[in-house]
């Protein structure tokens, strides 16, 4: 249903509310118009989409001083904003690996979807390594603490595949073998 539209005035049906009408517009609307057209847009410069805009550098948590809450307050937001768009980054990466094992076929799309499924366990194997398991209300110092004890970790534990490669390789290579174990069933004569 469409949405209902502002009522316009329609000329003719009474001479009086023309009357008015028309000098509301002479007065008041027309200097109006004339001003955006001719003023505002000119100044206004070339329009500029929204999702290219660039962010001026900021710095992170660990380069602001003790006492700079203002600095605080722009690495919080800095910190949120990258976290809005690596998690945009990994549901365009579902989104993708859905829609080729869509097109493809449950069986096929182990093959054919490889490069969309890699990308899409490495985004998220990062995205959890940045920010998962911190709790709901956290901030950019949680943040920097989490990636400071990771780091700690893995200089004491080199030998540990975080991301799990090879747990994904192994359970994929099982998957393989348990479609290639199914019979196929024999063909109509």
């Amino acid at each position: 249903m469409p949405e209902p539209s502002s009522q316009e005035h329609i000329y003719g049906l009474n001479k009086w509310s023309d009357l008015g009408y028309s000098t509301i517009d002479m007065l008041y609307l027309r200097p109006v118009r004339w001003f955006h057209r001719n003023i505002v847009e000119r100044l206004r410069g070339p329009s500029y989409p929204y999702f290219h805009r660039k962010f001026g550098p900021v710095k992170t948590i660990d380069e602001c001083e003790i006492q700079d809450q203002i600095c605080f307050y722009e690495a919080e937001m800095a910190y949120l904003r990258e976290k809005r768009v690596d998690t945009m980054i990994v549901e365009i990466l579902h989104d993708r690996l859905t829609r080729c094992v869509a097109y493809e076929g449950r069986i096929d799309a182990l093959d054919k979807c490889a490069k969309e499924k890699d990308a899409l366990f490495e985004s998220h194997a990062n995205w959890y390594q940045k920010y998962g398991e911190m709790g709901v209300p956290h901030s950019c110092i949680d943040a920097y603490m989490k990636q400071k004890h990771l780091m700690i970790w893995m200089r004491r534990h080199p030998e540990v595949d975080l991301k799990g490669w090879a747990t994904e390789r192994d359970y994929e290579r099982r998957t393989k073998d348990y479609i290639k174990s199914i019979p196929m069933p024999m063909e109509i004569r």
